[in-house]
């Protein structure tokens, strides 16, 4: 049971709402986690809000009870400042566990090997991401030459915006994750009308559930258990959201994601370019 004396807390799941419905659906998930504090005896203030454009201060935000983060801020940013509370496993393919790995996408037509792309217009998500950037950086980096192998780098804000400059021809290549590509083939299937995937990237521990160091082990644990208890709680739901279970896991686990970032830069290619 909670016990703090400043009992307000934000809840959010801000990375995989590709459509409205999908986002009603993860909301729809974090009420169900509040239900299930509320159960254990939890009365402190649990607040499912729109995560804010900072994402990095958000997850960072002593008010945080529940958000995803990604793998790549997680490893070099976030650190200690977080509490990591667990990974997804979900049912979808290029997902084995809590790993999870990126689809290399292009036009269907276009290229067919990864030396075809020399030269050409990558798009990514954002800089920070590892599924976006990162893991399509080590898949890269043999290839790299004076540490360059693209044209150029464009930043989409978004893998549905990576899909969209590759529909347009404004980008040649995306690396998007498989939770996002399947959640769009499920949701969204024009988003990938005339694209391809031409190979997947390593794999990766997926985005780790996190919230405020202010957590105590106490209410950590309860956190914990109402996550893993989700898929005989709402199963339906879980199903919808292509989700299997929670497993716990701890930011030593995302040394992966390090070690792909150390390995692009240990053969001179350290930025995507």
């Amino acid at each position: 049971m909670t016990t703090r004396s400043d009992p307000r807390w934000r809840l959010a799941l801000p990375m995989y709402n590709l459509t409205t419905d999908l986002g009603r659906a993860w909301e729809r998930l974090l009420g169900a986690v509040v239900d299930g504090l509320r159960q254990r005896g939890w009365r402190d203030a649990m607040d499912i809000v729109a995560a804010p454009p900072d994402l990095i201060g958000f997850w960072r935000s002593s008010d945080l009870l529940l958000s995803q983060s990604c793998g790549y801020p997680l490893a070099t940013v976030l650190g200690d400042a977080v509490r990591v509370i667990a990974a997804a496993e979900f049912d979808w393919p290029g997902c084995s566990g809590v790993q999870y790995c990126s689809a290399i996408v292009v036009a269907e037509g276009a290229a067919d090997s990864l030396e075809a792309l020399r030269g050409k217009v990558a798009a990514v998500n954002e800089t920070h991401s590892h599924s976006g950037m990162n893991a399509l950086r080590h898949t890269i980096a043999p290839m790299a030459q004076g540490g360059r192998f693209f044209e150029r780098v464009i930043v989409a804000g978004s893998h549905l915006a990576s899909l969209r400059a590759l529909r347009r021809g404004q980008a040649d290549v995306a690396a998007v994750d498989c939770v996002t590509l399947a959640l769009a083939q499920q949701e969204a299937p024009g988003a990938l009308a005339g694209l391809r995937v031409l190979l997947h990237t390593a794999p990766a521990p997926g985005l780790p559930l996190v919230a405020s160091r202010r957590l105590d082990d106490s209410q950590a644990a309860d956190l914990l258990a109402v996550l893993q208890d989700l898929p005989v709680a709402v199963p339906s739901l879980m199903a919808r959201l292509g989700l299997r279970r929670f497993s716990s896991i701890g930011l030593g686990d995302y040394q992966p994601i390090l070690d792909m970032q150390r390995s692009a830069q240990s053969q001179a290619y350290p930025l995507l370019a």
